[in-house]
């Protein structure tokens, strides 16, 4: 279980930095779906390079409802509906919403995990958790209300949560039975080929070439991130012992390494009332999740 822990923890840390590099990288007259589709493919690219075996079609055709789920449910409908989403709201607001992940999962987890249940703690946590979120999606980043566009921004980010939780406990139920780095190379090739073919169709071509260096900076570093943080998180939840919810909690340096990073890099966003009281408040609502038990017993003391 110390080593799943580990495993999600450096992939929540690489994924906690994506959301300004998105931002930065759509800022150069390119689209969400084109961008996400580039990104993935390119991942999944260098992952079967890595990866090649002999064999490993009929493996695919073997585990292919696995395949299938992450392809379509975690790749093609999570991250269309999360690019859209972090094109709509600021940096920091994203980087708030998607560290909701963790509590929605604990959620998705006691609903669809055969071996995990919520407990009082992890209730109380849940509604603490929604406290900030309805803070969060009060305001913009500028402190002004949300526009419709900021609120299908949060809709589409939240969706892409279910999306890709539903996904994750597919994974950590079938443990062992596919290696975790093949399982990244499959879902980001094809999920990345199949977003980048819809992109063409509904955003029109969008040249890569040429761009300011900037864009390439920002693609380069988004595609180590998946590289790494997918494979890491896959490992993660294979892990023997391993839960979706306490590993979906590492999540948590989400909101926070998020936030800041986006504040310092992004122009124009700068923290607010609202933004950093939802962050504590989804900060607490962690705390008592872990750590609720033992809290209550040291003041029954």
């Amino acid at each position: 279980m110390k080593k799943g822990l580990l495993y999600a923890i450096l992939a929540s840390v690489l994924w906690a930095i994506v959301n300004p590099f998105i931002k930065q990288g759509l800022s150069y007259d390119f689209t969400p779906m084109n961008f996400a589709g580039l990104r993935f493919t390119i991942v999944g690219i260098i992952l079967f390079v890595y990866t090649w075996h002999k064999g490993m079609w009929t493996e695919i055709k073997q585990h292919g409802k696995l395949f299938a789920n992450l392809i379509l449910i975690n790749m093609f409908l999570g991250y269309t509906a999360f690019y859209f989403g972090v094109d709509f709201v600021s940096g920091a607001i994203s980087s708030i919403i998607m560290g909701m992940t963790p509590l929605i999962n604990v959620l998705l987890a006691h609903l669809i995990a055969s071996n995990d249940k919520l407990n009082p703690y992890k209730i109380i946590s849940l509604i603490v958790s929604l406290a900030g979120l309805l803070l969060i999606v009060g305001m913009g980043s500028n402190g002004e209300p949300l526009d419709w566009k900021g609120i299908g921004g949060i809709v589409l980010l939240l969706l892409s949560i279910i999306f890709q939780g539903y996904s994750a406990i597919s994974v950590s139920e079938d443990k062992g039975k596919v290696n975790p780095i093949f399982l990244n190379a499959v879902q980001m090739f094809f999920g990345g080929l199949l977003i980048y073919v819809v992109g063409l169709s509904t955003e029109g071509y969008h040249s890569f070439i040429g761009k300011p260096a900037g864009f390439y900076i920002s693609l380069g570093i988004l595609v180590f991130i998946s590289v790494f943080a997918f494979s890491f998180w896959f490992i993660a939840l294979q892990s023997k012992g391993a839960k979706v919810s306490d590993i979906n909690m590492c999540r948590l340096i989400n909101p926070v390494l998020g936030a800041i990073l986006s504040w310092t890099m992004l122009a124009g966003e700068h923290p607010t009332f609202s933004t950093v009281a939802g962050m504590i408040i989804i900060v607490s609502s962690l705390i008592i999740y872990f750590k609720g038990e033992e809290i209550v017993k040291k003041l029954r003391r």
